[in-house]
């Protein structure tokens, strides 16, 4: 057997691909705020990327939590679009190296999103990311 196969066969098994999506309908604006737990395969993996598209043009904030319950929470992630690379129209799309593992044990993601703005919108959150051992 070839070393160099079997390095990327290793490489193959250490390293699978993540891909979570969650779309919310209609939400209400002026600081309304949504809860999600979206269940995983794995209770860890490293986040790539993060983009979230609003149905309307408002502003959108996402946290992006280490477990469900918000009190006991750390916020790994935060971002707001004025620091994004994107405007509201387009909504938030950053790409980030960030290990994300869920504290509660029960391979769960944890996010909250806020509608800031006053207009009511739908969002579609996507994350991907890669699966660490």
């Amino acid at each position: 057997m070839n070393k160099t196969w079997q390095v990327l066969q290793e490489i193959k098994e250490a390293f699978k691909p993540v891909e979570l999506s969650y779309v919310i309908e209609e939400m209400d604006g002026e600081g309304a705020a949504v809860q999600v737990s979206i269940p995983m395969k794995s209770p860890r993996f490293l986040i790539k990327t993060v983009r979230v598209i609003p149905t309307q043009e408002t502003n959108v904030e996402l946290h992006i939590l280490n477990r469900a319950n918000k009190e006991e929470a750390h916020i790994i992630y935060f971002n707001t679009t004025e620091y994004s690379t994107g405007n509201y129209v387009d909504g938030i799309y950053d790409n980030v190296d960030i290990p994300y593992e869920d504290k509660d044990g029960n391979a769960h993601f944890h996010f909250e999103i806020i509608n800031p703005g006053s207009v009511p919108s739908g969002f579609t959150i996507e994350v991907t990311g890669l699966t660490v051992r």
